[in-house]
């Protein structure tokens, strides 16, 4: 590449695209050593070393010239410090600060996992295509090749990682009642609101025929084979399958996806399945953005909103940006603010203060797109197997079945 584009620059170095167009100017004036490039009538910065120690030298000048009267100083909710705990903030922190992100898990807590829960029972009443129904779909016309893969064995155990409201695992759960193999209904969830959610759904549904069982884990660090270990190790093992659901859209979420699938990889025995739905890449998916339960709610939805709101950043306070990145394939959502701001954190051990600079910005949500051999490429090189794959007519949605593989 001979250039950076202005975007790519604002992005990476976490600054606007004004500040960008100011140094390209300053550039011309002689204020700054900066190479340029003309591409069509314009001017962008030339891709070379000598301009990237410029460009960080300006970024780290500016973070400390902040004069007192020209930013905001905030503190953290009292309900943010009773949410999460040390390590959960100490993520978040750390996050903001060197990736400029809030990781998407954290938004389930609390009033986020009731906002979840409504829509996704927005989704479910939905005539139209959308990842819950189209997802559904996948799974019920699956049931042929899962009930063979299952074979002759007694006991189906479905382990759901992050079952959110359960929902989406609800038809497969009353197929296995009625196969009579349906054994442990273990959801795994970072959220104990989202938990209980789920619990109540089971209880309502199934009554005393499920067993919920509910486990608070986070699946980007927590391998979760010590839940299976003892049956798995039982004298009946052998009549025993664990059916690990991976629904959703929450994979694409993720900053680091390829951690979590050998995170679920070292958690799985040898016969166990891994089913995955997804939203594949079209050029209509790259442009959905409608998350909001009513149409005459913000534009920040409320479930992707909780992390900001408990750290008190106010809406007057950033604008949103939204769009696809077509260099990384992402659908974002991101809060850009158009103030300078100081969050200050307090803790018991003394305080931690967090500097964001006007124009700074914060990703807030993250879609991968992929298509069909994406995402079949990535199972593989996490070492899944791939037993079994389908799509929807429309070719928008996939759900895969999988094992780990052996050597």
């Amino acid at each position: 590449m001979l250039y950076f584009k202005n975007r790519e620059l604002a992005e990476t170095y976490h600054v606007s695209d004004r500040t960008i167009r100011n140094w390209i100017e300053e550039t011309k004036q002689g204020k700054l050593q900066l190479s340029l490039h003309e591409q069509g009538g314009r001017s962008f910065v030339a891709n070379t070393t000598k301009n990237l120690s410029i460009i960080e030298e300006l970024v780290s000048a500016r973070k400390k010239f902040r004069p007192h009267h020209t930013f905001k100083v905030i503190t953290p909710k009292p309900e943010f410090y009773k949410f999460y705990n040390p390590a959960q903030i100490y993520d978040i922190l750390t996050n903001i600060e060197i990736h400029h992100e809030i990781p998407r898990q954290y938004n389930y807590f609390d009033g986020g996992a009731h906002a979840w829960d409504a829509y996704v029972k927005r989704l479910a009443s939905e005539e139209t295509s959308n990842i819950f129904n189209r997802g559904v779909e996948l799974l019920n016309d699956s049931y042929y090749y899962i009930d063979n893969a299952i074979g002759e064995r007694k006991r189906v155990n479905i382990i759901d990682l992050g079952g959110g409201n359960a929902m989406p695992a609800r038809s497969l759960i009353a197929h296995l009642i009625k196969q009579g193999v349906m054994g442990r209904y273990v959801d795994l969830d970072i959220s104990k609101e989202m938990l209980a959610i789920a619990r109540k759904n089971i209880d309502k549904w199934f009554g005393d025929t499920v067993a919920f069982e509910g486990y608070e884990t986070d699946i980007n660090y927590d391998r979760f084979a010590n839940i299976l270990a003892e049956e798995y190790l039982g004298p009946n093992s052998e009549d025993t399958i664990n059916i690990v659901l991976f629904l959703g859209m929450m994979l694409a979420n993720l900053r680091t996806p390829d951690g979590a699938l050998r995170v679920i990889h070292d958690s799985l025995g040898l016969n166990d399945l891994l089913v995955y739905t997804n939203k594949l890449d079209t050029p209509t998916t790259r442009r959905f953005f409608d998350f909001n339960v009513r149409e005459d709610e913000p534009v920040l939805p409320p479930i992707h909103r909780l992390v900001i709101d408990l750290l008190n950043i106010d809406k007057s306070m950033y604008d949103l940006d939204l769009g696809y990145d077509s260099a990384r394939k992402e659908r974002y959502e991101r809060i850009r603010f158009n103030t300078a701001v100081t969050i200050q954190f307090d803790f018991a051990e003394g305080s931690r203060s967090l500097d964001l600079n006007k124009g700074d910005s914060i990703l807030v949500w993250r879609a991968r797109q992929q298509g069909a051999l994406d995402v079949i490429h990535q199972f593989d090189r996490n070492d899944f197997y791939m037993l079994h794959s389908s799509q929807t007519d429309d070719q928008e949605y996939i759900l895969t079945v999988s094992r780990v593989k052996s050597e």
